[in-house]
């Protein structure tokens, strides 16, 4: 049986789905994209011809965060149209569980600082997300206000290795009571 080769598109696609997780870890970097490329197979040249800078790259991860942010809201709410929120919080912590979605939105964040073009992507995002929940729940701006809080807090306390297995304020509490761990 002879080879077949991948397909631009098909090889694009793997190069988010890698660099989801290598931005994740080493942010918007060289040495990432070469990570990427040494992780596809391929030369980093050809991953710059897959997206043309590294910037249209890590725009191809974001959007991709985002569709698998919509996803998990679409699917969730499907599943409990009785009570949606709470199954979007569920799923978005589900799809956030192995660190990379909150890594890279982390870096993505840090990139948006000095790179205007990140950060109108990054509010995108927000704003696509907020969409999604909008549409399939009947939650008004303020509930969905503090959804979208709550899933920061749970991005933010996962990136520091807080436990969240008893869930967030069970490991707000935790910080508040237990020992300081320097």
């Amino acid at each position: 049986m002879e080879a077949q080769r991948s397909t631009a598109p098909r090889r694009r696609s793997d190069a988010v789905d890698i660099g989801l997780r290598v931005f994740a870890d080493h942010g918007l970097t060289t040495a990432a994209v070469q990570k990427v490329a040494d992780q596809m197979g391929v030369s980093q040249p050809y991953v710059f011809r897959l997206f043309g800078s590294k910037r249209d790259f890590f725009l191809a991860c974001l959007a991709e965060l985002e569709a698998r942010i919509r996803q998990v809201i679409g699917q969730t709410a499907a599943q409990r149209p009785d009570t949606p929120l709470p199954a979007m919080r569920a799923g978005f912590r589900a799809l956030i569980a192995d660190g990379v979605i909150t890594g890279f939105w982390l870096q993505a964040c840090a990139v948006a600082r000095s790179d205007e073009v990140v950060a109108v992507r990054c509010r995108a995002v927000l704003r696509g997300v907020l969409d999604e929940a909008d549409r399939h729940s009947a939650a008004g701006a303020e509930e969905l206000r503090d959804t979208m809080a709550r899933g920061a807090l749970v991005v933010m306390l996962q990136a520091l290795g807080v436990d969240l297995t008893e869930g967030s304020q069970a490991a707000v509490d935790s910080l508040r009571t237990g020992p300081d761990q320097s």
